[in-house]
């Protein structure tokens, strides 16, 4: 019977130990739910959270380096793009072109840089090299860098890395004509060496351009199939293509097609007095001629030379972020928006209207205002021969070479054979101080 007994109190046990256990979920069910839901109620928050987050106050440092005029306009841009977005203060500083790009890299150093720089494309080299911006990758998707205009992002890229966003295209060289004195432009060279030469008589010269600087003489030897920097960014003179193109303009100044002596304020001074039929000169140059010119102003492509484009060196204005923004997610966010902005079609639309600055984006690259103008028209096909500026450091060492050289052969006191091989000895020996 005790025996019994201890084997129903057992089961009494058992029994109520499984109810106790069926009971639970009952009991505690509402409890967990209430768990599970807070970690959801938490995450529905977060976008909220975020948001208000990215309303904080943030203020971001710009520096660049244009002209009075456009520094007005540019922050008129400024101030539309903070009120767009009441929680970013844009705070711009002007430098001259040299001293920013020292302070920039004098500041990084000291971790005092400014958020964001706009800059010509060249910066991309010493800057990248220093390590001291970020690549556009760490801020910009494919999607984003889809909209600009084919060739506008090459001469920001170093190394295979793009560095820089434009957001205008061009500084690049065209015909620019004198239709009062010649009413058609020459489509080869062949025909502007023979009317540059009846077109030279008494106060007037039929052609002239920067003689001695190297940044004309890329689209000569562009033209006869050479570049300053191979694929790998070396410098690259000691050519049969090198020897060409400074034979070649060597005859033209023998030949009296341009003035014997002639440095970028000669040919400049002689189209403003309307005493140069053409000259080859920049599209920086083209509101001044508009002025001086009027209606008897003209551009073109630099015509061809045996049958080859003069390929013309082309860049813009590019923004550039310190690599220091990436640390900071508010900076960051507040950089993009910027940039996104001011790189935008309308911005871009506002600088062709303001200044005639060709765009970096597609789109308005197609706009009429640029097709229905002649001179723009002109100068958009004329960009489109062109090829991008290396931004490479080796660049430099490149142009250093080039100058003497060339100023030997139009001088008479080197030969083009020589002069390339000297200019190949010298930006071989430059190179090697930049490692």
């Amino acid at each position: 019977m005790k025996k019994n007994l201890l084997i129903l109190l057992s089961l009494l046990v058992v029994a109520s130990m499984a109810l106790a256990a069926c009971g639970t979920p009952a009991t505690e069910a509402p409890a967990a739910t209430e768990e599970a839901a807070a970690p959801a109620a938490t995450e529905e928050a977060a976008p909220a959270a975020t948001e208000e987050a990215s309303m904080e106050p943030v203020t971001i440092s710009f520096w660049e380096q244009e002209g009075d005029d456009v520094d007005v306009f540019i922050d008129g841009l400024i101030a539309d793009f903070q009120a767009a977005n009441p929680n970013i203060t844009v705070e711009r500083t002007h430098y001259e072109n040299e001293a920013l790009r020292d302070q920039f890299q004098t500041a990084s150093l000291a971790d005092a840089a400014a958020d964001v720089v706009r800059v010509p494309n060249d910066f991309a080299g010493p800057f990248s090299q220093l390590q001291i911006i970020a690549p556009v990758s760490d801020l910009f998707d494919d999607a984003f860098l889809g909209q600009f205009f084919p060739g506008a992002l090459e001469p920001a890229m170093v190394a295979g890395t793009l560095w820089g966003v434009p957001d205008n295209y061009g500084n690049h060289l065209m015909l620019i004509y004198n239709k009062s004195l010649i009413a058609e432009p020459p489509a080869t060279f062949e025909e502007l060496v023979t009317v540059s030469k009846e077109l030279t008589t008494g106060d007037v010269q039929g052609f002239a351009y920067n003689l001695n600087e190297p940044f004309w003489g890329a689209g000569f030897y562009g033209a006869f199939g050479g570049w300053p920097l191979d694929e790998n960014d070396q410098p690259q003179f000691d050519n049969q293509a090198f020897i060409d193109y400074l034979a070649f303009v060597k005859q033209l100044k023998d030949d009296g097609v341009v003035p014997a002596e002639c440095d970028y304020n000669c040919a400049d001074t002689l189209m403003k007095d309307g005493k140069a039929a053409m000259i080859i000169n920049g599209d920086w140059s083209l509101g001044d001629y508009t002025t001086a010119l009027g209606d008897n102003l003209g551009v073109a492509p630099v015509p061809t030379i045996n049958g080859n484009p003069y390929t013309e060196m082309t860049a813009g204005k590019y923004f550039m972020v310190s690599n220091a923004v990436l640390d900071d997610a508010a900076k960051k966010d507040a950089v993009t928006k910027f940039i996104t902005y001011m790189t935008s079609a309308d911005v871009q639309k506002k600088w062709l209207d303001e200044f005639k600055r060709l765009p970096s984006n597609s789109e308005v690259a197609q706009d009429p205002s640029i097709s229905s103008d002649p001179i723009l028209a002109g100068s958009m096909a004329d960009l489109s021969v062109g090829r991008g500026q290396p931004a490479a450091p080796e660049m430099r060492c490149a142009w250093d070479a080039w100058r003497p050289n060339l100023e030997g052969v139009m001088a008479g006191t080197i030969t083009p054979e020589d002069a390339a091989a000297a200019a190949q000895q010298a930006a071989d020996e430059c190179v090697l101080t930049l490692q």
